[in-house]
């Protein structure tokens, strides 16, 4: 999903199940914090390249691309590629729901398995698709960087150039928005009226289809009961307090993925 779209929908989904704002706060933190931890901390953890080219590096594609936004699901003739709520994501979300910075981190490799689907956090044909043009241009066929922010445009609809599949991601993100709020019940509230998220979906509707990115971003706020949150403030205010417990949770989400990875095959350069 696009930019800070993770902290807004995260956040509303939170509040809407009568979470205690503090902790909405942190799970969307560090669902967004994932994207924007850039620069390996004194710790060596990373959570996300903003270098496109350093994206060519393995240790990159194994340790911030494949556990953090490209989890491998189930097809038995791509094992690295993401597929759609996949049972590596699940257990990722349900090891860490006892700790809201890990929790955020779960989510947000969950909800990327939907806008990254198809895609795989490695170097391989799998991921080429415009062969013809990239291999001049140095964009390496890793993820779908080779489309840009194309998969994560909340409203956008458009052409897989692979096999010329139609992808509309309003569906892609309500359908990952539907996965998130059935994890935040069940951790959170499981005797929650059936009838809200009947109502927030149709809520949610219109929002998604909004070629606006800001007009979106203050209907999440408003959709959340608290439209003065901003995530450059609570992140500016977590970073400060926050940060080491980010990394820690960042720390454990890497170490319970590798294991989840042992039993798949590596991936020729």
């Amino acid at each position: 999903m696009q930019k800070d779209v993770h902290f807004y929908l995260t956040y509303a989904l939170c509040m809407r199940v009568e979470m205690p704002p503090d902790d909405a706060e942190k799970i969307a933190w560090a669902n967004q914090y994932t994207d924007d931890l850039t620069e390996a901390d004194l710790h060596g953890i990373q959570t996300q390249s903003a270098v496109l080219g350093n994206w060519k590096e393995r240790q990159v594609q194994l340790s911030v691309l494949v556990p953090f936004h490209f989890i491998p699901g189930i097809d038995p003739k791509h094992p690295w590629m993401t597929t759609r709520n996949n049972f590596r994501a699940r257990k990722l979300v349900r090891l860490a729901s006892n700790n809201p910075f890990q929790l955020g981190v779960a989510l947000h490799g969950l909800q990327d398995t939907f806008s990254h689907e198809r895609f795989s956090g490695w170097q391989e044909t799998l991921n080429s698709c415009f062969p013809w043009y990239y291999v001049q241009s140095g964009i390496p066929s890793v993820g779908h960087a080779e489309l840009l922010v194309v998969p994560d445009v909340v409203n956008y609809v458009w052409t897989d150039p692979r096999d010329g599949k139609r992808i509309d991601n309003k569906a892609r993100t309500m359908a990952a928005t539907k996965n998130t709020y059935d994890f935040l019940t069940k951790f959170f509230n499981p005797t929650i009226n059936p009838a809200v998220w009947q109502n927030l979906k149709q809520e949610l509707k219109p929002i998604f289809a909004m070629d606006s990115y800001d007009k979106r971003i203050d209907q999440l706020c408003i959709l959340s009961g608290n439209d003065q949150i901003h995530y450059d403030q609570v992140n500016s205010k977590f970073e400060k307090h926050h940060k080491s417990d980010f990394v820690q949770a960042a720390s454990t989400h890497l170490a319970e993925a590798m294991k989840l990875f042992q039993d798949l095959p590596w991936v020729a350069g």
